[in-house]
Order: C-alpha cells, then structure tokens, then sequence
C-alpha cells in the first residue's frame, strides 16, 4: 500500500513538473526536468533502502528514521490538545514542560541552549506537516524532499546559465548528478532544504527582475538555510562583503576585499574577546559531542545529568529494557546535555535508582581522532591546515571505513581533477565573476574549516561539504572554457 500511494504522488509530481513554468524557463527539452526527478526518486528509493527499510527497528537507527519517528510523536499531540500541538508546531508560546510533557520520549526534538536555531526542530516539524497528506507513507515524504531539492537545482541553474560557455545541459548534469549532492539531496534530511535555500537565494540575487520577486526568493533562500542550516548563510555573509568591496574598488581589488573583512574581524575580537572564548568554546563543545557518537558509547539520565560511558566500559554495566545499572565503581564523563557547561570526570558507584537509557551508539567506522580545540583559541590557528585539509580531500584510501570510502576519494578526485582542468581551460571572466569566484573560495575555506574542526567521522565530513561541493561546481561552471564543440554553448 505504502508503494501504491507513493506511486501516484510520483505520477501526480511528474504531470506537474512537466507543465510548470520553471520546466520551460530551463529552455531545456520538456522531458528532462520530469527525467531529472525520476532519477531523484530513484536514487530516493536507494536512500530509503539503506537507513530506513533494512533495519528492523529503522526509526531509530539513525537521524532520517528518527526524525520521521518523532514527527508521528508530534502529530499524535493534536488529538490530545489542538492547543499544544500548535504551540509546539509554531514555537510560539511553548515551553520545555510542554516539550517534556509530549515529546519527552524522543532524543532529538530537544537541542538545549547550545541551539542558537533548532534546525533539529525544524525538519521534524516539516515531517509532520507531510504526515498530515502522507497517509503514513515514508515514501511520500521522500518525494517531496526530492522535488523541493530539485526546484532549489533548478532555480540554481537558472542563476548561472547566462555565466557559462557550456551548454545548458551540461551545467544541468554538473549540479544535478554529482554523487555526493545527488544521493543526500534525494533523502529526507536537511540537505534538501540547503540545496533550496542555496538555489531560491542565488536565483533571487541574480535571475529576479522586480523588485518583488527578489525580495520573495531572497527570503525563501534566507528561511530555508537559517531553519535548517544557519551556520551555511552565517558563512555566506562574510563571502558576499568581500564580492560586494572587489566590485566597487576600482584597484588592488584582491588585497583590498581581503584585507578589510581580516581587520574589522580582528577589531572585533579585540574589542569584544569574550566572542572568541565563546565561539572557541561552542566549537568545544560540538567537537566533544561528535567525538562521542563517533566513538560509540552509551548516555544514561539521571534526575540532574547524563552520564557517559565509552564501549569498552559496556562490560560494568547492566541493561535492563531501558534501565541501566553500575555493578561497580567506575569513572566516567559528567555531561550536562544540551547546555555550554564542559562534560567533567566524575567517579560513580552502583546506583540504587535505575538510570534511564538516553542513547546507545555503536562506533562509527569512519572515526578519526581529532586535536582536541579544549576552549583554546590557539588551537584553532594550529590545527587550522589539517581541519581544513580533512573537510575538502578526505577520505583518502588508507583511511579507515568501509567501502563507500572510495567512491567518496574518486568522486573528491573528480571534482577537483575538473578545477584543475578548468584553470588551465579558463575563459575571460568579467569582474564580477571573479569576485563571485573569490568570495566562493572564501565560503569554502570558511565552512571547510568549521566541518574539519568539529567533526570526526569521515562519512559524516563527506556529507556535510555538500555546499563546498555545490560552490566549487558553480565555480567550474562559470570558469570553464570548453574546448570541446559538444560542450560549448553556442
């Protein structure tokens, strides 16, 4: 049944698509924005297959079952009280009583004060509004992320066709079919909404002609990042100052765009050092947590904290259902979840009063031990090449993981292979372009450098350097000078 109605959404989506206006904005053949979405749902199809349907109690094995899970939680408020629900749903007027109170089961609706935007929230929020049209098909939901990803490509494409010597086509495949962007953007997790929010902003900057559509698709790009991934339009605005300093200095445009953000940065941490501290510590932080799933381990609640216990430590304790038991003392790692206060070794004895279950990760087989950032400022500077060098380039073969590691280093391979190719077989770029180049590079160093930090897990890097993917192929697109007849754009 679950296939049934996801079939007849596909064939209702597919009609749609094949009689929108956007379908012939392209100026491609009407076919290949309706084929571009069946590869999608294909590819969909095989993202589903491997987190969700292979596993016995798929919601919880990972982020995208979870999320679905905890959204049926949601949902299930409404009958109980219209009110709630919908103060849960909007976040106005709730509270973390009325989120215990409901949702105290799930693990991922509460973020604590660390989130600056619960984007963790957020997608649970847009699941259950799916729910309500789905009919319980998980397959529905991956139909609608993967055509609204696929609006964000087009309008993506759209921003950049008239920057390009290839042809349309071409510019279509690049941004379309690169694995990495293809498989992930084709689930249901947040990167669909990035490749939206992406695509709606660019398409809004460049391809608007009235004031009013820019102001509209503007703010679908801003909305989409910052409830999903505000961190990647935080990013964005240092890199869109600097294109806006070279297109107005009239020389030295390079030095100058550069210079000035590096100086009104450093005046600002002069002036305001307690920001530096803070940052350094919330990257900390992040960097402890992630190293911890990484790792694999168990958190258990208590009435006051959560406490963390690494595998090899499994042997000292007793599960029983979802209660955990200390047969003897022990050490272990005192966390206070979600908040800023650093984890801090405690040495704990048996307890009496069962401890609950929180969460039970098994080691990740891409892990890899960072430097520890330890609220030091100095420590960012020093591991800053090789944070930087993991986020772009790993993995590498001799890197631990399984196989999927080497589609990951040839897919890198490809991708820069092609930037290498595209600065020998580069055309002549306005100022303009090269100031959306610059800026471009500047995104990527600035979001490379925040991934390479914080994360630990190679098959998690190689996810979350989706927009550094997307950015490096806008770049190769508007550079490249084909050669090539087949290629060119007449």
């Amino acid at each position: 049944m679950e296939l049934v109605i996801g079939a007849l959404y596909f064939l209702v989506f597919l009609v749609l698509l094949r009689v929108a206006k956007i379908n012939r904005a392209t100026g491609l053949r009407p076919w290949i924005v309706p084929a571009s979405f069946a590869l999608k749902c294909g590819v969909g199809l095989l993202f589903l297959q491997l987190y969700i349907f292979q596993h016995t109690d798929y919601h919880l094995k990972n982020d995208a079952g979870a999320f679905y899970r905890e959204a049926t939680i949601l949902n299930n408020v409404a009958s109980e009280s219209p009110a709630d629900y919908v103060m849960l749903m909007t976040g106005i007027g709730s509270s973390d009583a009325l989120s215990q109170k409901y949702l105290g089961e799930t693990n991922h609706w509460d973020s604590g004060s660390q989130a600056i935007f619960s984007d963790n929230r957020n997608i649970i929020r847009v699941h259950a509004l799916i729910h309500l049209i789905s009919f319980d098909s998980i397959v529905v939901h991956m139909l609608i992320f993967s055509l609204i990803s696929l609006l964000g490509t087009l309008l993506l494409f759209l921003a950049i066709r008239a920057y390009t010597d290839l042809k349309p086509w071409i510019v279509l495949a690049l941004l379309l079919l690169f694995p990495n962007v293809l498989f992930w953007s084709s689930g249901i997790l947040k990167e669909t909404f990035v490749v939206f929010g992406i695509g709606a902003f660019a398409y809004g900057l460049v391809v608007a002609n009235s004031r009013y559509k820019k102001m509209v698709f503007l703010s679908m790009g801003a909305i989409a990042l910052v409830l999903f991934k505000p961190y990647i339009l935080i990013f964005a605005l240092v890199p869109f100052f600097i294109f806006w300093i070279y297109v107005k200095i009239p020389k030295y445009k390079l030095a100058i765009s550069l210079g000035i953000p590096l100086i009104v940065g450093a005046l600002i941490l002069l002036c305001f050092p307690g920001i530096l501290y803070k940052g350094t510590h919330l990257l900390s932080r992040k960097q402890f947590d992630f190293a911890n799933v990484g790792r694999g381990g168990m958190h258990v609640q208590t009435d006051s904290c959560f406490y963390y216990f690494p595998p090899e430590q499994y042997q000292f304790l007793r599960l029983e259902g979802d209660s955990v038991w200390l047969n003897s003392e022990l050490d272990a790692c005192k966390v206070m979840h979600g908040d800023l206060i650093p984890p801090t070794p405690i040495h704990l004895f048996p307890n009496s009063k069962a401890w609950t279950l929180y969460f039970d990760q098994t080691p990740a087989n891409s892990f890899v031990e960072l430097t520890p950032i330890n609220d030091d400022p100095s420590r960012l500077l020093s591991t800053a090449p090789s944070a930087l060098a993991s986020a772009l380039f790993r993995p590498i073969p001799s890197d631990p993981g399984g196989k999927l590691k080497y589609l990951a280093f040839f897919e890198t391979l490809g991708l820069f292979s092609l930037i290498i190719w595209t600065l020998f077989r580069h055309r002549m770029l306005s100022v303009n372009e090269r100031g959306f180049v610059l800026s471009a590079i500047v995104f990527c160093i600035l979001l490379g450098l925040l991934i390479g930090w914080t994360t630990p897990v190679l098959g998690a890097i190689h996810r979350y350097r989706l927009p550094i993917q997307l950015a490096l192929i806008v770049c190769i697109c508007v550079a490249w000078k084909p050669n090539i007849q087949f290629l060119k754009h007449e």
